[in-house]
């Protein structure tokens, strides 16, 4: 936003704001907050933590002078200190004596009180923010209005300007604000869970009108969602509270909240961060694997040095990366041949664990082609054919064997995974021999939910238990389907 306003100025801070809501209300018309869910829990903690490192961190900036940037000694220092001190004991203690009203609310008032009863040389809010911010009064409420930038004069530049701002604050907001859902669904414990879908099209709104009147937009804020939960609420209602006191407030009583000293919020953030870390990362990393450690802390460290989006992104694909690198290595087989029947001197091969483009490689390492007999079964009984590179695998398997005047019997694929093997084959293969078992055959999709294999048929249980169990083929030889 910084970087936006001194190039351009604020009025394109409000017309990239109007953007991010538009692309936060889309983002929830089409179902994108639900990919929240595929944030892992390492990633989880490391934003919490970092987070939390984040929020400290920026209320150390208030024991500096402003204009040195030295820590502030004398008088003002030990004020600070003291004031911050008994406010973080305020905020511990007094729930204890009740809870009708919130411990926070309560500090303010206390503080408040006690640095103007003692004239203490406490910084206030008027002295951080200024006078002007809170003279109060109707005419300080904004008006709405199209933000003024070129719309109509040149829409293509504008929409290039404010395109790559709009999308990183929409990010950033909609990932804090899912994030921080999954938290109070957590520490909400009502049986209920937030929707997705209505939190991205609500922050868009309120996004929208934000930049309509002149703000700098936001999200959700994990601190203050925190102090809201700890304080009791259990509703949006206590979101929309906040916002009706907090505009009444600085409408009706501004010079009197300008004067509440900055050290009863510093105190009150401490605790904030205090509850927000998980301490109990710290006694986990000895028992959980270590890239999940790595990913916690690696979160973390990203969130205090670039952002939260970029933090979440990168702990997300690291793990998703080392759980593809696990699941490669877990694909393995035992042997064994038959000795009677039919089937003597057949060799067969019993898999265990994911087929996909990870586990490939291998997969193919397992088979001993050239020295293999001339019947070779694959048993999936123990894996799963997940995605387009198993099935290549197996149809390049297969040549091989076939190439080498050897037949391959697949048993216990899926429906789906049986039907999809020969389309892409395009003609049956004499060595590539499909052995369905209706009653046996597990019933899975090959890349769930994607849009390549949506047209496959996939049996129901009701299907299998009557034996149909998919297209009918040709029978091989004097095999009967059964």
């Amino acid at each position: 936003m910084v970087a936006l306003v001194a190039k351009y100025g604020t009025s394109y801070l409000s017309a990239a704001v109007v953007l991010a809501g538009v692309l936060q209300m889309t983002a929830g018309a089409l179902g994108w907050g639900k990919f929240i869910k595929l944030v892992p829990h390492p990633v989880m903690l490391g934003f919490v933590n970092g987070l939390a490192i984040v929020i400290f961190m920026a209320q150390l900036s208030h024991f500096r002078d402003p204009l040195t940037g030295l820590w502030l000694g004398g008088p003002q220092g030990a004020t600070m200190l003291g004031l911050t001190a008994l406010s973080m004991a305020l905020v511990k203690l007094l729930p204890r004596l009740t809870t009708a009203v919130p411990s926070s609310l309560l500090t303010v008032g206390i503080v408040t009180a006690v640095a103007k009863v003692f004239s203490l040389p406490a910084k206030t809010l008027t002295d951080i923010a200024g006078a002007e911010t809170f003279r109060g009064g109707l005419a300080i409420l904004p008006k709405l209005a199209i933000p003024a930038v070129p719309w109509a004069s040149a829409p293509l530049q504008t929409l290039g300007i404010l395109l790559p701002y709009a999308a990183t604050m929409a990010s950033v907001g909609l990932v804090e604000s899912l994030l921080t859902l999954q938290l109070v669904d957590g520490l909400v414990d009502d049986g209920k869970r937030g929707d997705t879908a209505k939190e991205c099209v609500g922050q868009g709104l309120g996004n929208f009108f934000s930049g309509l009147l002149g703000g700098m937009g936001g999200c959700a804020m994990i601190g203050q969602t925190q102090v809201n939960v700890q304080a009791g609420a259990t509703s949006r209602l206590a979101g929309i509270s906040m916002s009706a006191f907090l505009a009444a407030g600085i409408v009706c009583a501004a010079p009197l909240l300008g004067q509440v000293p900055i050290a009863a919020l510093v105190g009150i953030m401490f605790i904030v961060c205090e509850s927000t870390f998980e301490w109990s990362s710290f006694r986990l990393m000895r028992r959980i694997p270590r890239a999940d450690a790595a990913v916690i802390v690696a979160v973390s460290l990203v969130t205090v040095v670039k952002d939260l989006a970029v933090a979440v992104v990168a702990g997300t694909v690291l793990s998703a990366l080392v759980f593809a690198w696990n699941q490669s290595t877990s694909i393995t087989a035992s042997v064994s041949t038959a000795q009677r029947g039919a089937e003597t001197g057949w060799k067969t091969y019993m898999l265990r664990g994911p087929l996909f483009f990870g586990s490939a490689q291998a997969f193919n390492d397992i088979f001993e082609v050239a020295d293999d007999p001339e019947d070779i079964v694959i048993d999936f009984a123990g894996s799963r054919a997940m995605d387009h590179s198993a099935l290549e695998a197996i149809n390049g398997l297969a040549e091989r064997y076939g190439e080498a005047g050897k037949r391959v019997h697949l048993r216990h694929l899926s429906s789906d995974c049986a039907e999809l093997l020969e389309r892409l084959n395009g003609r049956r293969r004499p060595y590539e021999i499909i052995e369905r078992q209706p009653s046996e055959d597990p019933v899975y999709e090959v890349a769930e939910g994607g849009a390549l294999y949506t047209d496959v048929p996939v049996p129901s249980v009701k299907d299998l238990l009557l034996g149909d169990a998919g297209p009918p083929r040709e029978p091989e030889d004097d095999e009967e389907d059964p």
